[in-house]
């Protein structure tokens, strides 16, 4: 992410709601996230770059996914 613009650690580029790809900052993907009981994937990436074993970002599998991997949390 090279020519990343924005502080957002999403790696998915090509979305439309990454705040690289327009100026809206992160309100369009944080509102369709909070419509569809979710949480954004910049949380899930704070605990760990392997995304790898989800399949969903819902409250619930956060906070699974937080206990199983909270000994890699990166500190601020």
């Amino acid at each position: 992410m090279e020519n990343q613009i924005h502080f957002c650690t999403c790696k998915d580029l090509n979305c439309k709601l990454n705040p690289n790809n327009h100026n809206l900052g992160c309100d369009p993907c944080i509102k369709k996230n909070l419509k569809a009981g979710e949480i954004p994937g910049c949380f899930f990436n704070l605990v760990s770059d392997d995304l790898s074993q989800l399949n969903e970002f819902t409250l619930e599998s956060f906070a699974d996914f937080f206990h199983k991997n909270k000994e890699n949390v990166q500190k601020s």
